[in-house]
């Protein structure tokens, strides 16, 4: 697909990007890691953004030892979690109706390629997942970002083309996966902003999802301001 021709099919990755929900399970791990007699600093957490649960069970065991209850853990996190969306919600993302709406009026397919499994994804989501045409979670892949499996699946279900699939993603580990998926991706940064190394991997980096809507996309329609990298 030439640099400037507008996608097939866009593929959006879901917390933090989506729905304002990293944030929460900051909160959340930062309350259970106190719980388990650990510290969790904001760079350690910041290595599990994207990531789906077996890698991050893994991923606890190399930073606080094999004997470290990593189950139990997740287990915390997860009902600290569920207990605040239950009584808060989770916010979407400024943008995020505007987009989609966008994307709809051309005809543009939509897919979400999340880490979550599909119970959590669907409870996230709620009645924004009728707005996709495809649903693809976390523990439908054998390996998580920053593999590409989970967004050649979502490809796959798209029937589109990897090269003619655009990701918007707000992790370091989504954005390589797309790399490596042979996927332009758009990166709207969320608690963790981009390298120069995530920068040169990543097609563009936009501010926010109204950001998105508003850029050049080649010969399409959308309504068009900039196409420049910020």
């Amino acid at each position: 697909m030439p640099e400037d021709a507008a996608p097939r099919a866009v593929i959006f990755d879901m917390d933090g990007l989506m729905i304002d929900s990293e944030v929460i399970y900051q909160m959340a791990w930062r309350r259970a890691i106190r719980e388990f007699d650990r510290e969790m600093p904001d760079e350690t957490f910041r290595r599990f953004l994207g990531r789906n649960s077996p890698d991050s069970h893994t991923l606890l065991a190399e930073i606080y030892g094999v004997e470290f209850d990593a189950a139990g853990f997740m287990g915390r996190c997860n009902g600290i979690a569920d207990e605040h969306i239950a009584t808060h919600g989770i916010p979407h993302k400024p943008g995020l109706g505007d987009l989609l709406l966008s994307l709809e009026r051309h005809g543009m397919r939509k897919g979400v390629a999340t880490s979550t499994r599909r119970e959590w994804a669907l409870r996230s989501l709620g009645p924004l997942v009728a707005r996709f045409e495809v649903l693809t979670t976390g523990d439908e892949v054998a390996r998580g970002k920053p593999a590409p499996d989970i967004f050649l699946l979502c490809a796959e279900r798209l029937n589109a083309a990897p090269h003619e699939c655009l990701v918007l993603e707000d992790s370091e580990a989504g954005i390589r996966a797309a790399h490596a998926a042979g996927m332009r991706a758009i990166m709207v940064p969320d608690l963790v902003g981009p390298t120069d190394e995530i920068r040169a991997l990543a097609w563009r980096v936009c501010a926010s999802l109204e950001d998105v809507r508003t850029m050049e996309w080649g010969n399409s329609k959308f309504e068009t301001r900039s196409s420049k990298k910020v």
